[in-house]
């Protein structure tokens, strides 16, 4: 049964992206406003957004509370998305909800995104979590998320990606994320550029919002994932969760909720000898991270890469061609994916070496020597063939 409920919610991908708050809100509505029955923190921003919300979802949850995760995109299953206190929601669950509101969803024609972020908030209010952390899916002003009504926004930083719908400058980009924010509502916020604190602050006073920025220190990386860039991640979470003064969350809570957390694909090794890396950079800002890390690693660096339609890595290519010793293009075949061909393109070396299918690219680390380092990166679309290959579960952290 759950087949048929799991190829019905897939098949409103095929609606696409459908960009405004009212199928969202009249959805919510028929399912009994759960949104208004749980306390929420909304997270915003380009790149850091996952990692974020799970270091918030994991400081709170070793603190005794019962957390809901709201992310995407998954890597292999949809239930991925959807986690209470680590535990991805099970397909009873969704059949359920289905079950209870297909005909709300038909009537309202409402998207895949949309649909899921009911059946998250749904979840959640229907187990009674203490507080939810719903990170937004594009954007902010015109995301479902946004129609949840958090008590909390927080933004990480904030750079060129989908400039297709949110605009050609991070400024635009920037207002489209900030108008997330509500009226007397605090957003916490990674230390941005000034010409984009000046379009937040625009905003911010017009709406009589607060936003408080999170000064950079030198503090040592407690968390347990890899790379400088989720430094500004754990100061930003860090400086979050302080603001939950109900919660009462204790130093050593903090400590322990970002050294034990588990994030899949943000630079997750999958494999030693040779050393095999999961990371779903997919824009400049978040290749130009996963290169500096990689720039850290003794031995062969190989990078196998595939990207969807929209992303641009112009800016980072230079710094991936004179880090990486080769670089194999391949393909997802997954939704808007571009072909090898024309991805190899945007290269201007010679280390280029296309290879398809997909699994075959991911397969080179069988012929590799075990000091190499083999970086897969490019996509979450990746998810479901490294789960196969390396039999790694994601659904639960």
């Amino acid at each position: 049964m759950i087949h048929n409920h799991l190829s019905y919610l897939l098949s409103l991908e095929t609606k696409g992206i459908k960009l405004g708050l009212d199928r969202t809100e009249a959805l919510l509505k028929k399912c009994g406003n759960p949104q208004e029955k749980i306390k929420s923190i909304q997270v915003i921003g380009t790149n850091g957004k996952g990692s974020t919300s799970a270091m918030l979802a994991n400081i709170l949850k070793v603190s005794g509370y019962k957390v809901g995760l709201y992310t995407s995109p998954h890597l292999n299953n949809i239930n991925e998305r959807i986690r209470i206190n680590g535990q991805a929601i099970i397909n009873d669950e969704i059949i359920n909800f289905i079950n209870q509101y297909h005909l709300a969803i038909d009537e309202l024609n409402s998207s895949f995104f949309e649909s899921m972020t009911a059946l998250a908030v749904w979840y959640f209010a229907k187990e009674k979590v203490d507080i939810a952390i719903l990170e937004t899916g594009l954007g902010g002003r015109l995301d479902s998320i946004t129609a949840c009504n958090s008590n909390l926004l927080v933004c990480t930083s904030i750079s060129k990606d989908h400039q297709h719908i949110l605009g050609n400058t991070v400024e635009e980009i920037a207002y489209e994320k900030i108008c997330a924010l509500k009226e007397n509502m605090l957003c916490v916020s990674v230390n941005h550029k000034e010409s984009i604190k000046k379009v937040f602050y625009k905003y911010a006073s017009s709406i009589h919002a607060n936003i408080k920025y999170v000064k950079p220190n030198n503090l040592n990386q407690s968390v347990n994932l890899n790379g400088q860039h989720q430094l500004e991640n754990e100061m930003l979470a860090i400086t979050a969760i302080k603001q939950l003064t109900e919660f009462n969350i204790k130093d050593e809570s903090i400590e322990k909720g970002l050294s034990s957390i588990i994030w899949p694909g943000r630079i997750q090794k999958i494999k030693s000898h040779p050393n095999v890396y999961y990371d779903v950079a997919h824009n400049e800002e978040s290749f130009t991270s996963l290169c500096n890390y990689v720039n850290t690693l003794k031995g062969k660096k190989t990078l196998v890469l595939a990207l969807q339609k929209y992303k641009n890595l112009n800016q980072a290519i230079n710094k991936i061609e004179s880090i990486f010793d080769e670089i194999i293009i391949t393909e997802t075949n997954i939704r808007n994916f571009i072909s090898a061909k024309e991805l190899s393109a945007i290269f201007n070396i010679n280390k280029i070496k296309i290879i398809n299918p997909l699994i075959k690219a991911i397969q080179i680390y069988q012929s590799s020597s075990k000091t190499d380092n083999i970086i897969i990166a490019g996509s979450h679309y990746f998810g479901s063939a490294i789960s196969k290959e390396f039999k790694i579960s994601f659904d639960n952290i």
